[in-house]
C-alpha cells in the first residue's frame, strides 16, 4: 500500500496502473525532474568515490618505482626466514628429533607434538633449564617471524592510509629488527648451554642477521617514500566529490541542498557550454520554422 505522490490519497493493491484513480495524475512523471537531478547528483558523487579508491589503490602499488620497490622488499623478510638460523636436536631412547630454526622447522614444530613435549620437559629437574632455553629461543624466533608477516600484510593494505602507512610499516620493521636481535641472542644462548648435553643439543646460525638487513631495506624504502610522498593521479574534482559523498553517507549534507553538477570542472563546464549551444541551435530552428509558417 502506498500513497499518490500528487494528491496523497491511499492506493489500493489493485491500483497497479500509472494513473491515480483519485486525481488522474500520471504518477510515473510526478516530480520526475527533481528525481532525475537527485539521481544524477548521487551518481556523480558515488562514481567519483569509487574512482578515487581505484586511483588510490593503483597509486599505492604501482604509482611509482618506489611503491613497486616497497611491495618487493616487503616480501624479502619472509623469504629470508627460509634460511635456517641454527637448530636443535633431542635424543632419547624412544625419541629422536632434529629441527631447524626456520620457517619449515616452525611448521614442523607447531603441526607436530614437538612444542607440547618441549613445554612439558621444562619442568624436569635434570634438563628443565635446557628445555626452557629452547622454548624461549623458539618464541624469540616466532616473534621475528610474526613481525615479518605483519610488515608484509601492512604493505598489502598500504592503500588504507596514503599518508601514514609508510610510518606504520617502518615502525613494525624496526620492531622486527629488535625481535630478530633478541631471537638471534636467545638461539645463541641456547646453543651455548646445550653444546655438550647428551639429551638435547643446539647450534646457532646466521639467518636472522639476513632478516635484519631485509627489515632495514623495508625501513629505508618506506622512509624515502614518506619523504617524497606517494603520487596519486586524481582527476579534477574527484577528491572534492569523494569527500562530499562521505559527508552525504554520514548525513552531514543532503542531496537537495547540493548544486548540479555538485563540483564544477573543466569537463562539466565544456558539457554545459555544449548543451547551451545545442539549445540555442534548437531555438533558432523553431524560430525559423515559425517565420516560414507565418
Amino acid at each position: 500500500m502506498s500513497n499518490c505522490p500528487n494528491c496523497g490519497k491511499k492506493l489500493k493493491i489493485i491500483n497497479v496502473g500509472q494513473f491515480c484513480p483519485h486525481c488522474g495524475a500520471n504518477m510515473r512523471f510526478i516530480n520526475f525532474e527533481e528525481n532525475f537531478y537527485r539521481e544524477a547528483k548521487y551518481a556523480e558523487l558515488a562514481q567519483a568515490n569509487v574512482k578515487a579508491k581505484i586511483k588510490r589503490l593503483k597509486g599505492a602499488f604501482i604509482g611509482s618505482k618506489l611503491t613497486i620497490a616497497r611491495l618487493v622488499v616487503a616480501f624479502v623478510p619472509l623469504l629470508t626466514l627460509l634460511i635456517p638460523n641454527g637448530g636443535y636436536s633431542i635424543r632419547l631412547p624412544l625419541l629422536d628429533i632434529s629441527r631447524d630454526f626456520g620457517v619449515m622447522g616452525l611448521v614442523s614444530i607447531f603441526t607436530g607434538s614437538d612444542l607440547g613435549y618441549i613445554m612439558g620437559m621444562t619442568g624436569s629437574g635434570v634438563v628443565g633449564a635446557d628445555f626452557s632455553a629452547l622454548q624461549t629461543a623458539l618464541f624469540g624466533y616466532v616473534g621475528a617471524a610474526v613481525a615479518a608477516v605483519l610488515v608484509f600484510l601492512l604493505t598489502v593494505l598500504c592503500f588504507l592510509s596514503i599518508k601514514n602507512m609508510q610510518k606504520i610499516i617502518s615502525a613494525f620493521a624496526a620492531l622486527g629488527v629488535v625481535l630478530c636481535g633478541v631471537g638471534f641472542a636467545l638461539i645463541l644462548s641456547f646453543a651455548g648451554k646445550c653444546a655438550d648435553t647428551a639429551m638435547i643439543g643446539g647450534k646457532s646460525g646466521f639467518g636472522l642477521l639476513i632478516t635484519v638487513v631485509a627489515f632495514i631495506a623495508v625501513i629505508a624504502v618506506n622512509l624515502i617514500l614518506d619523504k617524497k610522498g606517494m603520487p596519486v593521479d586524481y582527476e579534477e574534482g574527484m577528491v572534492e566529490r569523494a569527500a562530499i559523498y562521505k559527508k552525504l553517507r554520514r548525513g552531514e549534507v543532503k542531496l537537495e541542498d547540493l548544486p548540479q553538477p555538485v563540483v564544477e570542472t573543466e569537463k562539466t563546464r565544456a558539457l554545459e557550454a555544449k548543451i547551451a549551444e545545442e539549445e540555442a541551435k534548437y531555438r533558432k530552428e523553431i524560430e525559423e520554422e515559425a517565420e516560414n509558417d507565418g
